[in-house]
């Protein structure tokens, strides 16, 4: 009896660790699809302005050039 309710304890705290993790790794991936869409909606405007603007454009490369890394990381 004194063991069970330890483990069953443990086993709870678990449970709610991992859907915490679970959360957070859902939340990452909203995040990410938010910042590819805005990298891509940067890079257009950028593209189709007058005089693109040579700093953005470098941040979005840098961006692309670490994307893959990224979806390592939330994977």
């Amino acid at each position: 009896m004194y063991t069970l309710i330890p483990k069953l304890i443990s086993s709870l705290l678990s449970i709610l660790q991992a859907t915490g993790l679970r959360n957070r790794v859902y939340a990452m991936e909203d995040r990410l699809d938010i910042l590819e869409v805005a990298v891509e909606d940067i890079e257009r405007i950028n593209a189709h302005a007058g005089c693109p603007n040579p700093l953005i454009a470098s941040i979005c490369a840098r961006v692309r050039l670490h994307q893959s890394r990224i979806k390592e990381y939330v994977d």
